[in-house]
């Protein structure tokens, strides 16, 4: 080969080879996979209150993502929670304010959009709400100590309220007893005082006509 040739068709490999190289890349780029990833919380998880979602949301052609709830075991209404127009690689996603809903299964979704109209999702399944236990328990940690941390059971007062009451109730009940009880020992009473004050004049008229004294009723 003659050396002005060699000279010339060199260096035109060498800019070949560096376009080729270059147009690699940014096919590779625009191909470079979409990433629609949940992190936390994770399947079978116990959530309450106000949980973090963390993971990754990203595209080569990005336009936006998405994030929703559902109830199990259907999955075919989903409310929308929150969502971003800018990717997110390994971070906070959003949040989800769970207070408000029925303890029970849900199901977590993530949408990754395309501006060229793609859509990649992942779904955690069989996420477990569970306010009510948390409220309830919190509850009845408050009835068995007070406040100023006394331990006086707020517990054991109301029972003896309660016992107090039941008392003043069956006290309150046998009252009418009572009083009729009461009532027939005052006839009684009044009766036999009664009797007692006939009989003494009987008796000292009895002794008037014997012994022909007056008698003075009044003793």
């Amino acid at each position: 080969m003659h050396p002005l040739r060699m000279s010339l068709t060199r260096p035109a490999a060498l800019a070949a080879l560096a376009i080729a190289w270059v147009m690699a890349s940014s096919a590779s780029a625009q191909s470079g996979e979409s990433l629609a990833r949940i992190v936390t919380p994770v399947r079978d998880q116990t959530l309450r209150g106000n949980v973090t979602i963390q993971g990754s949301a990203t595209s080569p052609v990005f336009s936006r993502y998405e994030l929703a709830y559902a109830q199990e075991p259907d999955l075919a209404n989903w409310i929308v929670i929150g969502g971003a127009v800018q990717p997110v690689q390994s971070g906070m996603l959003g949040a989800w304010n769970t207070r408000p809903l029925p303890d029970g299964k849900y199901a977590l979704r993530l949408q990754v959009f395309g501006a060229d109209g793609s859509l990649n999702e992942t779904i955690v399944r069989n996420l477990t709400l569970a306010n009510a236990t948390a409220e309830t328990t919190t509850v009845a940690s408050a009835v068995i100590t007070d406040s100023t941390g006394s331990g006086v059971g707020v517990a054991a007062e109301v029972q003896t309220a309660r016992d107090l009451l039941q008392v003043a109730i069956a006290t309150a009940a046998q009252l009418p007893d009572a009083f009729m009880r009461g009532a027939r020992l005052a006839i009684f009473g009044f009766l036999a005082f009664g009797a007692y004050l006939a009989l003494k004049k009987a008796v000292l008229f009895a002794v008037q006509r014997l012994t022909r004294q007056p008698v003075d009723y009044g003793k």
